[in-house]
């Protein structure tokens, strides 16, 4: 009989595989850095699959970045019929792209001629007949510019009717496909999700993940056919739907491909995990799910905020510690109430309004610089690009007013957004709209004022009442209860709680 000490030491169990999946940017993406990191910190072996780089993730979480191709669905806009409405238009894209090109490449080589002629020295008579050949090419030339001008013009505008299918013909054809296909007509009315099949299903099935927690609707969709592949296979994947508002289609036809996806795949969830109590309650009943949905706000993790007035966005936007400074982050959009900031700033004199966005080459921003030049506040406006996702409390901290000036619409009622919480942690104090939610809790929180949605008079009152007595509202924030209950450490608990009762207990 052998000894203890030549027995065989049982191998330790390998960690079990959780992918966290978006159809997005995981870059900013701050609720797939949140997730990924509570996975990492629990004992997961965590991935994280998205489009482009995830500087924010933590160095043990392993980022796959995916490109999707618009082989499927950039074909619509590739080769747009133009049909009865735009006639000449050019059928293609290769069509329309050879042509202009051609078109200017004309023009730069009569320039040349044209400047050949004045420095060359030619007899009279050669010279002027040199010059009425190149009178006539240049007569050609506006006339074949012309014909190419509206050709492109009529092929630029079913190009752009392509992308935003609003039309009633648009809205019949969805209705028709609605009625056709039923749950599978996102096949044939966005075949983008097709290239992101292509994409994403050969990852998801590599790393053979035992969870994967998809992120929309869209994800929840190839994570459901990714868990049907491998059970085919003989490997068991649980797949939970992280759902976050939902936000009113665009046009007819991109409803029914929501609707649709939604038909499929959302009782398949293995779990369903969402931002606000109201929500879960809506998702219950919307989509017939068994149980009621779990509820993980996407808050900030608690951490130390030194508030440091010569340091993060003040810093970045080269103001002084007495300079008055609100800041806006996240993705301008007209619904969310940007206008009203700079339409206030004349108004308010010597505030600045600093906007965090993760593109500032977005055309809406431009808009609003525009607007700004106008009115003369334009030195006053600044625009900075997102900084990670676990500095954003720190950064913005420097800063004297949070803002959120968005408008009354549906999907902004029912949850606080991210960016409230953010401003929580870097102990700003808040302006916020009469939108339900946020209302509500700067009301009970006291740490902010509440003015009406679109209303800029008024919101330059709420501005003016922060600004004169700022101590008033940080002191909602020496509570230390209530950045507690709105931490990240707080809110991911019941998500893990959810992974253990899907996956069993972590060794």
């Amino acid at each position: 009989m052998g000894s203890d000490a030549g027995m065989a030491e049982p191998s330790p169990r390998p960690a079990l595989r959780v992918v966290i999946v978006t159809d997005g940017a995981l870059d900013g993406d701050s609720r797939a850095v949140r997730v990924a990191s509570a996975a990492d910190t629990a004992g997961y072996a965590v991935t994280l699959v998205g489009t482009g780089p995830a500087r924010s993730a933590p160095p043990s979480v392993t980022v796959r970045d995916v490109t999707v191709e618009t082989a499927l669905g950039g074909h619509r806009e590739r080769r747009p019929r133009p049909g009865l409405r735009w006639p000449l238009a050019y059928r293609g894209a290769e069509a329309y792209e050879r042509r202009t090109a051609l078109l200017a490449a004309y023009r730069s080589l009569l320039a040349t001629r044209a400047a050949e002629l004045d420095v060359m020295h030619r007899p009279l008579p050669l010279q002027a007949f040199a010059r009425a050949g190149h009178g006539l090419t240049l007569a050609g030339l506006a006339v074949r510019a012309g014909w190419t001008g509206l050709r492109a013009a009529q092929h630029r505008a079913a190009v752009e009717r392509r992308r935003t299918p609003d039309t009633r013909l648009d809205d019949l054809a969805a209705e028709l496909a609605r009625l056709a296909f039923g749950r599978r007509a996102w096949r044939r009315l966005d075949p983008a999700l097709l290239d992101q099949e292509v994409a994403y299903g050969p990852v998801l099935d590599a790393v053979r993940p035992h969870l994967i927690h998809a992120l929309g609707h869209r994800a929840l969709a190839l994570a459901i056919r990714a868990a049907l592949r491998a059970e085919g296979a003989g490997h068991r994947i649980e797949v939970v739907w992280d759902a976050p508002p939902h936000v009113p289609a665009a046009t007819r036809r991109a409803a029914v491909v929501d609707d649709a996806l939604l038909r499929s795949y959302a009782r398949e969830a293995d779990g369903v995990v969402t931002v606000g109590d109201r929500l879960a309650g809506e998702l219950l009943v919307r989509h017939g799910l068994s149980t009621l949905p779990t509820v993980a706000r996407n808050t900030p993790p608690a951490t130390r905020v030194t508030g440091r007035r010569d340091a993060g966005v003040r810093a970045r936007c080269r103001l002084g510690p007495d300079v008055p400074l609100l800041v806006h982050t996240g993705p301008v959009t007209p619904d969310r109430g940007a206008s009203t900031v700079v339409e206030a700033l004349p108004k308010l004199y010597d505030l600045h309004a600093a906007f965090v966005v993760p593109d500032p080459d977005d055309p809406y921003l431009a808009e609003l610089r525009d607007r700004a030049s106008r009115i003369g506040v334009h030195a006053r406006l600044h625009v900075v690009r997102y900084v990670p996702v676990p500095e954003i409390p720190a950064f913005l901290s420097s800063a004297d007013i949070g803002v959120l000036p968005v408008h009354q619409l549906p999907h902004h009622q029912t949850v606080l957004a991210t960016r409230y919480y953010e401003y929580a942690h870097a102990r700003l104090p808040v302006v916020v709209s009469d939108v339900r939610a946020m209302a509500a809790a700067t009301l009970e929180a006291g740490n902010g004022e509440v003015f009406r949605a679109r209303d800029t008079a008024d919101f330059v009152r709420a501005v003016g009442a922060v600004l004169t007595n700022p101590r008033r509202y940080r002191k909602a924030y020496d509570r230390v209860e209530l950045l507690r209950q709105w931490s990240w450490q707080t809110e991911s608990a019941p998500l893990l709680d959810l992974y253990a009762r899907l996956l069993g207990p972590l060794r």
